[in-house]
C-alpha cells in the first residue's frame, strides 16, 4: 500500500491508528440521523407520523388543533345565540306593555328567562376561555329606556319591578368593537340617525324603514330618566350594528311627559345641591366600564317653558321656578362628576336647545334674543357638539329649511364660543304629515317638500358645520302650552314623503359614506 493511501486521514479507514476517529464520526451520523428522523416526525405533515398516531389511536398535533379549533368555534357560536336571546328578551322587557297584575306577572317571566340567558352565556363564556366553572349571571332589573314616545323628546322608559331596585345592566363587550370617543369627533362624513320605537333594544321598527329607505343609519336615538342605570345594553347593542348610541338624558322620572315644567325633588337646585351625587357617580362610573363611547344629550330643549329644568317659567309659582343660570349651573356639576370618575373619556356632550322662533307669539319676546340662548349655554369645556331641535308641524308656515332651522343656526353660531366653533348637530328633526299638507290626500305634500328642502341645505357650503341629523320616526301625541296634537313624523307617512328622503340620503354631493340596504 503506498504511503499516499495509507496516511491519507480518511475516518473510516481500519487501522487502530484511526480508531478514535472513526469512533466519533459514527457517533456524529448516528446524531445526524436520529435529528433528522425526529424533524420528520414531529411535522404536521409527516405521513408515517401519521399513519403510526392513527394506529395507535392517537391524534396528531394537527388533529388536536383542528378539534379545538372547531370547538372554539361551536363555544362561539353558543355565546353568540345566548348573547342574542338576552338582547331580544331584554327588548321584550323594555317593551311589555301589559297592565296590573298582568304586566307584573309578564316583567318577572321576563326577568327570570333573562336570568336563565345570562347563566348560558356565562357558562359558554367559562367554556370558551377554558374556565370550568359556570357564570349565574343577573338581570338588568328593567332599568333600561325605550325610545321617546312624543315628538319632543319625553321619556318611554319601563321602571324596574317593585321591589328590585335598578342596576346598571351589562352583557357581554367582547364581540362588540367600537371606536373611540376621538375617532367618533374625527369622523369627517355625517351621522344620520334615528329615532325609531323601542331601539336599541328592539330594531324591527329601525330595521324596516331603513330597508324603505335603502340606506344604512349609523345613529341609534334613545332616551333616558334620571330614575334609571346606565343601560349598557343600549350602547353595546348600537355598537353591535354600527351605530352611534345618543342618548337624551333628561333629569327627570321615566315616566313623566313633556309638560310637567315642576317636578318636587327634581329641580336644578335639587341635583347642583348633591341630591342626587351618588346616583350620577354610579352612572359616570358605568359609563367608564362600559368604555365604549356614547352620546349624552343632557337636558334637551331647556330655552323652552315645557320641562322642569327651564328657568324662569312664569307660570309656576315663583318657589317652584329654576333660578337664573341654574341651568348651566346643573350641567357643568352633572358633567364634572363624570369628570372626576373618568367617564368622560367616553362621553360626547351634546347641548340641544329649540328652534327660538316657535317659543312666543311676540316676536319681540325676550326668549328670542341671543343674550337669551347664551344664558343657558354652559361653555366650551363642558361641550362637544351643539346643535337643536326642529320640526315642521304648521301648515300654514312655508315647508322649507330656512324656515325651521335658520333662525336657531344663526344664534347658535353666535355663541360666545372660547375654544373656536363647536360641531353642529340636529339632533332631533322631523316634519308632521298630519297638518302638514295642503289639500287633497293626492295633493303634493309639504312634508315631501320640506324633506327635500333639508337635503338641499346640507349640500350647501354655509352649512359644512352641520355634522348630521337624527329623524325621529315615530307618530307621537304630544302637549305643548296645554294644547295637545298627534303627529305622524314617520318617513314613510306618505309614498312621496318617503321617495324624498330616499332620493335625499342617496345624494353624493351631501357628504354622507352610508351603506345601501336592500329593499
Amino acid at each position: 500500500m503506498s504511503e499516499s493511501i495509507r496516511h491519507s486521514g480518511s475516518w473510516w479507514a481500519p487501522s487502530s491508528k484511526h480508531a478514535k476517529r472513526t469512533a466519533v464520526g459514527t457517533t456524529a451520523i448516528v446524531v445526524a440521523l436520529a435529528l433528522i428522523t425526529w424533524a420528520v416526525w414531529i411535522s404536521p405533515g409527516n405521513v408515517v407520523s401519521t399513519a403510526v398516531h392513527h394506529a395507535l389511536g392517537v391524534k396528531t398535533q394537527a388533529q388536536k388543533t383542528a378539534d379545538a379549533t372547531a370547538d372554539a368555534a361551536k363555544l362561539q357560536a353558543k355565546l353568540t345565540a345566548a348573547q342574542h336571546r338576552i338582547w331580544k328578551l331584554e327588548g321584550q322587557l323594555q317593551s311589555a306593555n301589559a297592565s296590573g297584575a298582568s304586566r307584573a306577572e309578564r316583567l318577572a317571566s321576563l326577568q327570570a328567562q333573562l336570568k336563565t340567558a345570562y347563566a348560558k352565556l356565562g357558562t359558554a363564556e367559562s367554556a370558551a376561555s377554558g374556565g370550568t366553572t359556570t357564570a349565574s349571571g343577573s338581570t338588568s332589573g328593567g332599568s333600561g329606556s325605550a325610545s321617546a314616545s312624543n315628538g319632543s323628546g319625553g321619556s318611554g322608559a319601563v321602571p324596574a319591578a317593585a321591589g328590585n331596585p335598578a342596576k346598571a345592566s351589562s352583557t357581554s363587550t367582547a364581540a362588540v368593537a367600537a371606536p373611540t370617543k376621538a375617532e367618533v369627533l374625527a369622523q369627517t362624513s355625517r351621522w344620520y340617525g334615528l329615532y325609531t320605537p323601542q331601539s336599541p333594544f328592539n330594531w324591527a321598527d329601525y330595521d324596516a324603514i331603513e330597508q324603505k329607505v335603502g340606506t344604512a343609519a349609523n345613529m341609534a336615538g334613545y332616551f333616558q330618566g334620571f330614575d334609571q342605570a346606565f343601560n349598557a345594553t343600549a350602547v353595546q347593542r348600537s355598537w353591535a350594528n354600527g351605530r352611534l348610541p345618543v342618548m337624551t338624558w333628561e333629569t327627570a322620572p321615566s315616566q313623566t311627559g313633556n309638560d310637567s315644567p315642576y317636578i318636587a325633588g327634581y329641580s336644578n337646585a335639587d341635583i347642583i345641591n348633591g341630591n342626587f351625587d351618588a346616583y350620577i357617580k354610579q352612572y359616570a362610573d358605568a359609563v367608564k366600564a362600559n368604555g365604549m363611547p356614547l352620546v349624552i344629550r343632557l337636558d334637551h330643549e331647556m330655552n323652552g317653558s315645557w320641562y322642569n329644568w327651564s328657568e324662569n317659567i312664569t307660570s309656576l309659582p315663583a318657589n317652584e321656578r329654576n333660578a337664573t343660570h341654574s341651568y348651566t349651573d346643573m350641567w357643568k356639576h352633572v358633567w364634572t362628576i363624570f369628570q372626576n370618575e373618568g367617564a368622560n373619556a367616553d362621553v360626547i356632550w351634546d347641548w340641544s336647545p329649540t328652534r327660538i322662533d316657535n317659543l312666543s307669539p311676540n316676536a319681540n319676546s325676550v326668549k328670542m334674543t341671543q343674550g337669551y340662548l347664551n344664558e343657558y349655554y354652559p361653555g366650551d369645556p363642558y361641550v362637544d357638539w351643539v346643535g337643536m331641535s326642529g320640526y315642521y308641524r304648521d301648515a300654514s308656515t312655508p315647508a322649507t329649511f330656512d324656515e325651521t332651522f335658520a333662525g336657531t343656526l344663526k344664534q347658535i353660531r353666535a355663541l360666545p364660543h372660547t375654544e373656536g366653533s363647536k360641531p353642529i348637530f340636529l339632533a332631533e328633526i322631523g316634519a308632521t304629515e298630519t297638518g302638514g299638507s295642503i289639500g287633497s290626500a293626492n295633493a303634493p305634500s309639504q312634508k315631501a317638500a320640506w324633506i327635500t328642502s333639508l337635503f338641499d341645505a346640507l349640500a350647501e357650503p354655509q352649512n359644512k358645520d352641520i355634522i348630521g341629523f337624527s329623524y325621529f320616526d315615530e307618530t307621537a301625541t304630544t302637549i305643548a302650552d296645554g294644547v295637545r296634537s298627534t303627529n305622524d313624523w314617520r318617513i314613510d307617512s306618505r309614498s312621496d314623503s318617503l321617495a324624498a328622503f330616499t332620493a335625499g340620503i342617496a345624494r353624493t354631493d351631501i357628504d354622507y359614506d352610508l351603506q345601501e340596504v336592500s329593499k
